[in-house]
């Protein structure tokens, strides 16, 4: 039976694919058999539950061979339907080209991008681990699965996962590796020399080799792999992609293309099909259905013991209830500061984390710097309930890290770095936003005036960038309250990624009055006038505020905007009744006029810095108010 399984798992993706005249087909028809083990025999999943908390993860982390995912969960009567299937590819189609997350259809991730999914899988591995400690291995208890490509272990946000993986020694990560030695350009061994199993057992982790088509090889290499409790487990599975099509069989030509008419009818008499592809038996998706009532038992004695849990454990109790609540609780009082807001907000999330369980993450090995942490305990293979993560300098795992923390359940999740190294972050960032996490990045030393450092470490055209980022909210407050309400919408539940900008150098504390409506407006008055309009961000509405001061003659309006990207057309009208209209803001000035209208001109930094002192800066880049309110003068007389 497990043959005709696999036959038909194989038809259908290739079908599919065929009828889409696109795809990757090789991958459903290499990895089939490895497929049909994980839902037979080892994952723990619901089709009735599809979104149970306990439920075991699974990653295709090889994202473009997502008709394998589709065909297998058709299969177990979750909700992807034949004509679905039909529907691959196809525009507002359950069955995208590459996997979008939908718990409700039993897809756990988005995947595409390779690396991505090894990394955020590692993420959900340590979400497991944290939550298993904090609410109890009777509440949460479960493995995270991948599928892992050669494309993937090339990608280094792989391999830097890799090495937190080990470090943290999570025992329930267990990947299986697609070892066909083809990528879309040839042979693999063409531009890689990696001994795989030397590399791994470097790092921590076991490693099993197994014929990838064998079904009692898989089967046993994943139930060593649940017996190792410290490690990571890779399982090396040996396969041939594009199995059973004569002339395309271990080629690239298989890897993403269709099969083409000539070479589908070679493949069928090969394995001996007749019919329609699209149809099939009923003791194929009965195949599954034994272990989906057994699935579907598990949760229904998962679910007694959590309400007897409830019922019986008053500290419990609370905390669950904290946790379904998925609202975290913010300092009643906070001392207003005249500071850098890196160090407002790094005394700020220090609070949060003593109030808040379900709240973790930690900085690239730069807290000292961003002053981002949130406890005096730091995660470890020792002491799995610490809040604060230390990622090492590994950018780009540690924002999917942070993502598969957030994607797997109700707990919130940062990782915070100088602004500049956004750069490594950005495909996990635009993952984040494609998913609709609640990921947070919080970043610091956020323009030229962090100095002596130089121009490779002053960023100029990243908060323009990130905004560019559809659903990613950029949030740069000016002062302590600013910074304050920036950390309550940072984690706040609101179904996507936020970015937050902070100074490393020290701020006046401008006083105003400002409410957290106002604040979530993107933008607010802070000084009314008649004459001109100023728009500034962060530290520039200090710089604001001394033009102000100096251009007393004059009406002077200043609006800050801390979240530049939240302003509509209607906001930005009632914020400015002025013809005059100006912006400052230390980076690329490109994209102002999109939130704000005409813009009479905008001060910004449109060249890459100089390493020297802040105050010689202000000099050479004449980013002062006597200099920007000479030439605002210009406009008024």
């Amino acid at each position: 039976m497990f043959d005709k399984v696999t036959k038909s798992i194989r038809v259908i993706s290739a079908a599919a694919v065929e009828k889409a005249n696109s795809g990757h087909p090789g991958m459903p028809m290499g990895m089939a058999e490895v497929g049909t083990v994980l839902f037979k025999y080892v994952l723990k999943v619901s089709n009735k539950q599809p979104d149970w908390i306990n439920r075991d993860r699974f990653v295709l982390s090889a994202g473009h061979g997502s008709m394998l995912l589709y065909s297998l969960l058709h299969f177990n009567n979750f909700d992807i339907s034949i004509d679905d299937i039909k529907q691959f590819r196809q525009l507002d189609s359950n069955t995208a080209g590459h996997p979008e997350v939908d718990t409700s259809l039993g897809i756990d991730i988005t995947t595409g991008p390779l690396g991505q999914g090894f990394a955020t899988g590692v993420g959900l591995a340590l979400a497991e681990s944290y939550l298993s400690e904090v609410l109890g291995k009777d509440i949460i208890d479960h493995y995270v699965y991948g599928i892992v490509s050669d494309g993937d272990l090339m990608e280094g946000v792989s391999f830097e996962a890799a090495e937190l993986a080990g470090v943290w020694k999570l025992g329930k990560l267990i990947y299986i590796f697609d070892d066909n030695n083809i990528s879309i350009d040839g042979n693999v061994d063409k531009v890689s020399l990696t001994d795989q199993k030397k590399k791994f057992e470097s790092v921590g982790w076991q490693v099993l080799e197994v014929d990838g088509h064998n079904e009692i090889e898989i089967k046993n290499a994943i139930d060593l792999s649940k017996e190792e409790k410290s490690k990571p487990s890779l399982i090396i599975a040996k396969s041939t992609i594009g199995k059973f099509a004569p002339n395309k069989q271990n080629t690239s030509s298989i890897h993403g293309a269709p099969l083409g008419n000539e070479e589908m009818k070679l493949f069928f008499d090969e394995i001996g099909w007749e019919g329609d592809p699209f149809e099939h038996t009923d003791d194929i998706y009965n195949y599954f259905a034994e272990k989906r009532l057994e699935d579907d038992k598990s949760f229904k004695e998962w679910n007694s013991n959590l309400n007897n849990k409830l019922k019986n454990d008053e500290s419990f109790k609370k905390l669950w209830e904290q946790f379904e609540k998925n609202e975290l609780n913010f300092p009643e009082s906070f001392e207003i500061q005249e500071a850098a807001t890196r160090v407002t907000g790094g005394n700020y999330i220090n609070l949060i984390g003593l109030q808040n369980k379900f709240v973790l993450g930690g900085s690239a090995d730069l807290a000292a710097s961003t002053k981002q942490i949130i406890s005096d305990e730091s995660y470890t293979s020792e002491n799995r309930s610490g809040q604060n993560i230390e990622f090492g300098i590994r950018e780009h795992s540690m924002a999917a890290v942070v993502n598969g923390i957030s994607l797997h359940s109700n707990l919130f999740s940062f990782g915070s770095t100088f602004l500049v190294f956004s750069d490594y972050m950005r495909p996990s960032i635009r993952l984040a936003s494609l998913m609709n996490l609640n990921s947070a990045y919080i970043f610091t030393h956020d323009s030229i005036y962090l100095g002596e450092d130089g121009p490779t470490h002053q960023p100029v055209e990243h908060l323009m960038s990130l905004r560019l980022i559809p659903g990613l909210d950029v949030i740069r407050p000016s002062n302590s309250i600013e910074t304050i309400y920036a950390y309550k919408y940072l984690f706040s539940n609101t179904k996507n990624p936020k970015a937050l900008s902070l100074t490393r150098q020290n701020l006046k504390f401008l006083d105003y009055d400002i409410n957290y409506s106002d604040f979530l407006n993107g933008g607010f008055v802070i000084s009314k006038g008649n004459d001109l309009t100023i728009f500034a961000s962060g530290s520039e509405v200090n710089l604001a505020w001394e033009i102000k001061e100096m251009m007393k003659d004059f009406s002077v309006q200043i609006v800050s905007v801390p979240i530049l990207n939240k302003l509509t057309p209607e906001i930005s009208e009632s914020l400015n009744n002025n013809k005059l209209t100006f912006t400052i803001e230390l980076g690329k000035a490109t994209g102002w006029s999109d939130y704000i209208g005409n813009i009479t001109e905008s001060f910004s930094i449109q060249t890459f810095g100089k390493s020297a002192p802040e105050k010689d800066l202000v000099e050479f880049f004449k980013f002062n108010a006597e200099f920007i309110g000479k030439k605002i003068r210009k406009y008024l007389s």
